[in-house]
């Protein structure tokens, strides 16, 4: 599965600071209304240096949904059809990646301690809601997107913990 999101892992990786917090933005959960309002900018190698880096996870069926609506919308495409394409792993894409995999893309330059948060508290971090979707077309879930997104929040919410014991723990979700 890895080698399936190979566009997403080899993209620039971005955190912010907003006032005292460090956040690691990722799609669908609130990353264009965090962007907006950040206050200094971490690319690459420049993260090694932060502290405590904060992660929102968004409801995974709620941002599957979503991820797959955007997807459509950017590209002008049918939202079943897509989903058919995207069930097939025929289209992969940064909206709808499983929030685990945008774990593994932080790893990539950072080893410090991770805090997950459920995505409700956005509103500590900022109060501007930028590409706030109005319809969405639903569609089934597809297990392998979500599965396990729905562990990391049913076990590891709000306590700080070394973003390699994640890593270690699902690497093998990847084989």
């Amino acid at each position: 599965m890895l080698t399936h999101w190979n566009k997403l892992l080899t993209t620039a990786c971005t955190v912010i600071d907003i006032g005292v917090n460090t956040i690691y933005p990722i799609f669908k959960n609130g990353s264009s209304s965090l962007m907006a309002v950040a206050d200094k900018t971490y690319v690459n190698k420049q993260i090694a240096n932060c502290n405590n880096i904060i992660i929102l996870l968004r409801d995974p069926e709620e941002r599957f949904v979503s991820g797959i609506n955007e997807y459509c919308k950017q590209n002008n495409l049918d939202v079943r059809d897509t989903w058919e394409l995207v069930y097939d792993d025929k289209i992969i894409n940064r909206h709808f990646a499983p929030q685990w995999l945008w774990l593994f893309h932080l790893y990539k330059f950072y080893r410090g301690k991770v805090i997950l948060k459920p995505f409700k508290t956005i509103k500590e971090y900022c109060k501007v809601h930028t590409n706030k979707e109005k319809k969405k077309t639903d569609v089934a879930l597809i297990k392998q997107f979500v599965e396990v997104d729905y562990e990391l929040i049913e076990n590891h919410l709000n306590e700080p913990i070394l973003l390699e014991k994640l890593i270690r723990k699902y690497k093998n979700v990847l084989s």
